[in-house]
Order: C-alpha cells, then sequence, then structure tokens
C-alpha cells in the first residue's frame, strides 16, 4: 500500500498539468474528499501550488517556472548522488529518502526534470546474456518508461512487431511494468480493451520505435499487477490464452533434475518420485511453441508420460528432423 509520502509525490507529477479536483481523484482512485486533503498538505509544503477557475470549473497546477536556478543545480548534484547508493542496503536506503526530503525542502517539485535520462547505477554492471540474445533496450527508452510507470500517466508508442512484413503501428497505451523475462525486457502495459477484458498486453521493449509521454492518466486498475497470475500457465516468453494441459515427465538426468528443483512455476511444479525412484514432474502449462521446442531439445533426457498428444507431436517432429537431416 502507498505511503502518504508516496501519494502526495504522485500528486506532484500529476499537477504538471491544471486538473480538477475530479480528474485528481479518477486519477488517484480515491474520493474528492482525499484529495482535498492532499492538496491542503502541499499548500503547507509551499511548494508553488496554484489555483484558478476556467469555465466555472477549478483547475491546480503547481508552477515550476519561478524555481530559483541554483536550486536545480543541487538538485542535479543530489540526483548524481543517489544513482551510486545500492537499494539493498539499508543505510543507503535511508540515505536516498533523506535525499529526497532535502529536494522537498528545497521546493523543487519537479525533480525529474534533473534526473540523468541512464538507470544503469553501477558502469561495471555489464548484463551479458551470450549467443542470441535479444535485449537491445537502450537505457534512454527504459529510463523514460520507468518514468511514466512512476507518475500515471499514459504513453504514445510506435510499435514494430517481430513478425516478419510488420508494419509500426502507434498505440496509445498505460504502462504498469516492465519485466525481465527470459533475457528479454518487456513493457506490461493496458490498452484500450483492458476496461473489458482486464488482461494486459505485453511489448518488446527493443520494437519500441518512438514513445511519447502524454498528459493523459493512466487508467485505473482494478487490481495491482501480479506477476505470477500474469505468466499463469506459462513456459518461457510466450502469453496466450489456449486452455493449458497438464504434462507429466519422468526426468532421467542429474542435471535436469537439478534445474526443475531450482526453477519456479506458475503453479508450482509437481514433483514426486515413481517406485523406482524416478524422479515425475508435473506441470500444468500452456503447450506454446517455445515449451514444445525446449522439450525438443532435452528429449533424450526424459520420457513423456502425458498427454498423449504431446508424445505423438514430439515423435513425428523427430522423424521429420532425421529425414531431412539426411536429404
Amino acid at each position: 500500500m502507498a505511503t502518504g509520502y508516496e501519494k502526495i509525490n504522485k500528486i506532484k507529477n500529476k499537477l504538471r498539468v491544471p486538473m480538477t479536483v475530479a480528474m485528481l481523484a479518477e486519477a488517484m482512485g480515491c474520493g474528492p474528499r482525499t484529495i482535498f486533503r492532499h492538496l491542503d498538505a502541499l499548500q503547507q509544503e509551499n511548494c508553488g501550488l496554484h489555483k484558478f477557475k476556467k469555465n466555472g470549473e477549478t483547475f491546480y497546477v503547481i508552477q515550476t517556472e519561478q524555481k530559483v536556478d541554483f536550486n536545480q543545480k543541487i538538485v542535479k548534484q543530489l540526483e548524481k548522488l543517489k544513482k551510486t547508493m545500492n537499494d539493498t542496503t539499508p543505510l543507503d536506503l535511508k540515505n536516498r529518502k533523506l535525499i529526497d526530503s532535502v529536494i522537498t525542502s528545497m521546493q523543487t517539485t519537479d525533480p525529474d526534470s534533473f534526473k540523468a535520462e541512464a538507470i544503469t547505477l553501477d558502469p561495471n554492471y555489464i548484463m551479458d546474456y551470450g549467443p542470441f540474445c535479444d535485449h537491445k533496450a537502450q537505457d534512454t527508452t527504459v529510463s523514460k518508461l520507468l518514468k511514466a510507470i512512476r507518475e500515471g500517466f499514459k504513453i504514445r508508442i510506435v510499435y514494430k512487431s517481430t513478425n516478419e512484413g510488420a508494419e509500426k503501428k502507434t498505440i496509445e497505451v498505460s504502462p504498469v511494468k516492465l519485466v525481465m523475462r527470459i533475457d528479454t525486457l518487456y513493457l506490461i502495459a493496458a490498452d484500450e480493451t483492458y476496461s473489458e477484458t482486464h488482461i494486459f498486453k505485453n511489448y518488446l521493449v527493443e520494437n519500441i520505435v518512438a514513445l511519447t509521454h502524454t498528459n493523459i492518466s493512466s487508467i485505473s486498475l482494478r487490481e495491482p499487477f501480479n506477476a505470477e497470475e500474469h505468466y499463469k500457465y506459462l513456459f518461457g516468453k510466450y502469453v496466450s490464452t489456449e486452455n493449458p494441459q497438464t504434462v507429466s515427465l519422468l526426468v532421467k538426468s542429474n542435471w535436469l533434475k537439478t534445474q526443475f528443483l531450482k526453477s519456479r512455476f506458475s503453479p508450482v511444479a509437481e514433483i514426486t518420485e515413481d517406485r523406482e525412484k524416478n524422479m515425475i514432474v508435473n506441470l500444468k502449462l500452456r503447450l506454446t511453441p517455445d515449451f514444445k521446442t525446449w522439450l525438443f531439445g532435452v528429449l533424450s533426457d526424459v520420457k513423456i508420460l502425458k498427454p498423449e498428444s504431446l508424445k505423438t507431436e514430439m515423435i513425428e517432429k523427430l522423424k521429420m528432423t532425421l529425414k531431412e537431416m539426411k536429404a
């Protein structure tokens, strides 16, 4: 649950453009009375909150043009200092909160304007996924996506699907999360169909050709994004809506046994033993192309117990492969 500090900062980000109490209430998912309490807190903070009337409605906005120049320089230095801190240590977490509080006290209501685009905290941290790696996302794109998620605004992206011959298309979405899965970075977002389907869409970050921030608040989610639920019945990268099936495998090799013991599935893999002490793994999965490709690669190390249709498909694929190799 978001703290009062986080809610105040979120409202500050919303108020970079003029908004009414009703607009803020919808964007924040709360009632007007709660918004008025937050606005009172902002006025006490003396952060440059102004209100004005337009077309019979009262608008609120935080004017940042009057910020003093020397404050901006100090904020830049503070933001650079924050980048050197590690979020995993209690001391650095405490210091980061202290720096945030200093920025707030200096009345710099939009510190993101001074943040560097790169998100890599340590230049010595290299993400190398080896051959065939398809993670090519740029730090600037990732930084912009994180900013949109944090501030709660929709983005407009020009997207080109991986499918050969696919044309670029412009889409307006509400960004929800960035997820690295199987060495590929995905943007999880809600498009115009979410209100009816409640299904999030996956977009490869490397396929986002262009990205524009909008001043339109992201849609309110019915419930917070749940990664386990989103990837339920999923083996690898492919998200599909087909019915899941129970896959039962007898695992022969020790290295593959170790892999199953260390891996995480949603739902959790059921691991048992038969009478001969062989490992039996039961998975509830959608039989997507990436799962079948993986299974084909480890056929010498497993015995497919069920479903029978999957066993038949793998046999036919083996026959076809042998035929093509001999041709």
